[in-house]
C-alpha cells in the first residue's frame, strides 16, 4: 500500500521539479555542480563532540518534569507542543545512542511520553492542542493557563516523522505509537485536496486556516506520507517565486501574503531537517548512501540556502547561520530570514514587523550545517559557536550578528538540534523505511481508502 502513495507523491514532485528547472535553470545548474562536491560529516563522535552532546543533554535532564515525563520547550517554563515532544524524542534517541542514559532510563522516559500521547485531552476531542502543560499534561494556552486553543498540522507532521524514526529504532514500541496516533481525526488536519489546516478555537468556535509555507510544508508532508496520507497540494512547491542573491536563485513561497495571510520567510530549518532525517530523499527511497539524493528538487533548494549563507561570508565577511529562535524580550520569537518581504537578510516577527538587530548566528543551525556540509565555512562557524553554552544548563540560542553578544535564552529546540546533528554524524539519515506489518496496518482497510479520505473517527 505504501508504495502506491510514494509513487503518487513522486509524480507531484517530479512535476514540480520540471517547473523548477525550467524557471531557475541557471541557479540549479550552479547548485548541481556544488552537489557533486558536497559531503556531510560521518563517523564515530570524537571526545570533543561527545562533550558537546553531553552539554545539550544537560538541558533535557534539567527540564524534565517528573510528574509527566515531558520536557519544557523553554528553560524552566513548563509548557510544550507536539513539535517540542518530537524534539525531545530525537534527543532521547541520541542520549541512548551516546550512552548518556541506560536502556532502563530510555525505556522509562519513552514509556512516559507514549502514555501521555495515548491519554492526553484533544482539542475539540479531535486532535492534539497547540500547547500542553508539562507539569500536569492538560491543554493550556501560551500563557500556561487552561484553555483549548486549537491545533497545528505542521507541529503534528513533525511529530509523525519523529515517531516513525522512533518506531524503526525501537520497534517494540510500535503498537503504542500507532494507538496514540489513531486517536487523531486526520480530517481536521488534511483537506480532501491535500492542503494542511490548523485551527484557532475562540469562544468555543473553531476557525480553520490554511497552514504552512514553502519548505516547512514539504518537510511536514513526509510525516503524513508515512501514515499513507498524501497531502498533495502541500507537497507541491507551486506557487513559487524566485529571488537571486549573490547569483544564486532561491525559491520562495509565491502566495500573496495580503490574500493568504502567510508570512513567507526563507530560513534554513526545514531544509536542515530534510537533510538530517531524510537525506533529501523521497520517502520510499531504500538507498543507503548519504552521498546521493533521490529528491533532486529539495536537495538543490537546500544547497542554494546553504550557498547564499556561505557567500554572504565570502562577499561581506558576515558570519551567517540563520534559523528561527527565541529572544529574551519582545517580540520573544523571530525568523532570521535569508529572504522575506522582498528583502534579503531580514529578521521578522510573526506579525511581519522587522527586528534586524535580533539576527543571530544560530547555534543549532551552525551545528546542523556543519554536520551536513563538510566545508571550510562550516568549520569556521563551529569555531564561532562552540563556546556558546553553560556547562550546567545547555547551549544558548546563538550569537548576535550585529554585536557578537550571546543570546542566553535556552530552548529544547536548540539543544535537541545539537543532539540531532551529532546523531546524524554517527548514524547517517535518521528515517528508515519500514517493511514489516504494524499495528496500524491492521486498522487501515477500514480506516483509509485513498489520499482524498482520512481517519474519520477516533480509534480507542
Amino acid at each position: 500500500m505504501l508504495k502506491n502513495w510514494v509513487v503518487l507523491a513522486s509524480i507531484y514532485l517530479l512535476t514540480a521539479c520540471g517547473v523548477v528547472y525550467q524557471g531557475v535553470n541557471h541557479g540549479i545548474e550552479a547548485i548541481n555542480q556544488s552537489q557533486m562536491l558536497r559531503q556531510g560529516r560521518h563517523g564515530e563522535l570524537t571526545e570533543q563532540e561527545l562533550a558537546w552532546a553531553a552539554t545539550a543533554w544537560k538541558y533535557v535532564s534539567n527540564n524534565t518534569q517528573l510528574s509527566t515525563g515531558l520536557v519544557n520547550s523553554l528553560d524552566n517554563y513548563p509548557t510544550t507542543n507536539m513539535s517540542g515532544i518530537a524534539d525531545y524524542l530525537v534527543a532521547l534517541l541520541a542520549a541512548k545512542e551516546f550512552e548518556f542514559i541506560t536502556n532502563k532510563e530510555y525505556d522509562e522516559r519513552l514509556s512516559l511520553v507514549l502514555s501521555f500521547l495515548n491519554k492526553m485531552p484533544l482539542s475539540q476531542g479531535q486532535v492534539p492542542n497547540k500547547v500542553y502543560s508539562t507539569q500536569h499534561g492538560q491543554m493550556v494556552n501560551y500563557g500556561n493557563q487552561p484553555q483549548d486553543i486549537g491545533w497545528s498540522s505542521l507541529d503534528m507532521g513533525r511529530l509523525l516523522i519523529v515517531l516513525a524514526i522512533v518506531k524503526r529504532h525501537s520497534p517494540e514500541f510500535t503498537e503504542y505509537i500507532d494507538k496514540a496516533v489513531l486517536r487523531w481525526n486526520f480530517c481536521e488536519l488534511v483537506s480532501e485536496d491535500g492542503e494542511l489546516y490548523g485551527a484557532v478555537v475562540h469562544d468555543g468556535q473553531v476557525h480553520r486556516y490554511k497552514e504552512g509555507r514553502l519548505g516547512i510544508e514539504e518537510y511536514t508532508s513526509y510525516g503524513y506520507l508515512d501514515w499513507h496520507i498524501v497531502p498533495e497540494k502541500a507537497f507541491n512547491i507551486e506557487p513559487y517565486d524566485v529571488a537571486t542573491i549573490y547569483g544564486v536563485d532561491l525559491i520562495f513561497d509565491g502566495r500573496d501574503p495580503r490574500i493568504f495571510n502567510v508570512l513567507r520567510p526563507v530560513y534554513t530549518t526545514p531544509y536542515l531537517w530534510l537533510g538530517l532525517e531524510f537525506n533529501w530523499d523521497d520517502i520510499g527511497d531504500t538507498g543507503s548512501s548519504d552521498a546521493s539524493h533521490s529528491n533532486d528538487t529539495l536537495s538543490a533548494m537546500a544547497d542554494a540556502i546553504y550557498q547564499v549563507q556561505e557567500l554572504r561570508w565570502e562577499n561581506e565577511r558576515i558570519y551567517t547561520a540563520r534559523g528561527e529562535h527565541v529572544v529574551s524580550g519582545e517580540p520573544y520569537f523571530v525568523y532570521d530570514a535569508i529572504y522575506g518581504l522582498g528583502t534579503p537578510w531580514i529578521t521578522l516577527a510573526e506579525d511581519g514587523s522587522s527586528h534586524d538587530h535580533l539576527a543571530l548566528v544560530s547555534t543549532r543551525v551552525a551545528f546542523q550545517m556543519w554536520a551536513l556540509w563538510k566545508t571550510d565555512y562550516t568549520d569556521r562557524l563551529m569555531i564561532l559557536v562552540k563556546e556558546l553554552y553553560d556547562p550546567q544548563r545547555g547551549w544558548y540560542e546563538g550569537r548576535y550578528e550585529m554585536t557578537s553578544a550571546y543570546e542566553k535564552s535556552l530552548s529544547l529546540k536548540t539543544n535537541a538540534g545539537v543532539l540531532e546533528a551529532l546523531l546524524y554524524k554517527q548514524q547517517g539519515k535518521l528515517y528508515k523505511n519500514g517493511d514489516s506489518k504494524e499495528y496500524r496496518d491492521v486498522q487501515f482497510n477500514s480506516r483509509f481508502s485513498h489520499p482524498g479520505h482520512c481517519l474519520v473517527e477516533t480509534f480507542r
